[in-house]
């Protein structure tokens, strides 16, 4: 074989190889972001599908909603925690509606204190 096609062949490996190493870098950062995405919109999907479960939860602790409840006056509650997996709670209850303007007091180490709204 002649030297320059040596030389030609060894140049156009070289070539094709940086082509491919970019192209590869290039959907390597593409499948990245991909994942990124995924993981930001899965977190945004679960929060999304604990919606109506925060809503039940809710009216059953204001009492707009009956929850289950066992012979020694307990309420049940099943509902899942952040790793989504299921939590018992029983709890026994006393609902007050709150007139608009007035403040909840409750006792704590001794003293008195307000109770402020869950934001």
């Amino acid at each position: 074989m002649p030297p320059w096609f040596e030389i030609t062949i060894s140049i156009l490996a070289a070539v094709a190889a940086v082509f491919f190493f970019a192209k590869y870098r290039e959907t390597a950062a593409a499948l990245e972001e991909s994942e990124r995405i995924k993981h930001k919109l899965s977190k945004d999907l679960d929060r999304y599908r604990d919606m109506p479960q925060l809503r039940a939860l809710r009216d059953g602790l204001t009492g707009e909603r009956n929850l289950p409840v066992d012979d020694e006056g307990y309420e049940h509650l099943l509902i899942r925690n952040a790793q989504r997996k299921p939590v018992h709670i029983k709890l026994k209850k006393r609902v007050a509606a709150v007139a608009d303007g007035e403040s909840v007091q409750f006792q704590a180490g001794g003293e008195a204190r307000t109770l402020q709204e869950l934001d």
